[in-house]
């Protein structure tokens, strides 16, 4: 299927989750899982394997230190890529964010939230990830950049993948790791500019 797994526990006889039946008979262990990440989603430039959890970790982390200072935004959706042509090489993260009511947010706080995105991220990456920060203290990565996107984005994505074939309306999963540079552009393309407020 793809997705890498962790083992959580096993459910076993002695266990609540699992009905017994009403005569003793052996129940075999039952693993529970978790899904950690999908195969092919790692952000892996020199063996440092961040997943889609670090990031998510990280970006939910950040969201809860702004909330903390008084700015009430949401992760709409994220996506990324290693950007492999700088030097050295970087993480690229696509962000789409909201206000806590769903709704736009606006330019002036926009603004502020770029300014702050690359390094508040970039601290909560290297805690999520010790490799990561590893790589970092060695400069074989260069700091990680957030990007902004404009709202309606990941939909916009979404609907073109659909509509090209690429994905099957049964299988919709949030793309994390960006593959393809016409993908890379279509981000690009709907960067915000903030250097404009």
């Amino acid at each position: 299927m793809g997705d890498v797994i962790n083992c959580t526990r096993f459910v076993s006889r002695a266990d609540d989750l699992v009905p017994l039946p009403s005569k003793p008979v052996d129940i075999p262990r039952i693993p529970l899982i978790s899904i950690a990440y999908r195969i092919g989603s790692l952000l892996d430039v020199g063996g440092e394997k961040t997943n889609e959890q670090h990031v998510m970790n990280a970006l939910k982390q950040t969201m809860y230190k702004w909330r903390d200072q008084g700015i009430s935004v949401d992760i709409c959706d994220f996506t990324s890529y290693p950007k492999l042509d700088a030097f050295p090489p970087q993480y690229i993260i696509f962000l789409e964010l909201i206000d806590e009511q769903g709704r736009k947010i606006d330019d002036q706080q926009l603004r502020v939230l770029q300014m702050m995105a690359n390094s508040e991220v970039e601290q909560q990456v290297c805690k999520a990830n010790e490799r990561y920060d590893a790589h970092r203290n060695i400069k074989k990565l260069g700091p990680l950049a957030c990007i902004l996107v404009q709202s309606g984005t990941f939909s916009t994505f979404l609907r073109k993948e659909l509509l090209n074939g690429r994905t099957n309306l049964i299988q919709i999963k949030p793309y994390r790791l960006l593959k393809n540079e016409h993908d890379i552009q279509f981000f690009y393309d709907n960067k915000i500019d903030t250097s404009s407020y």
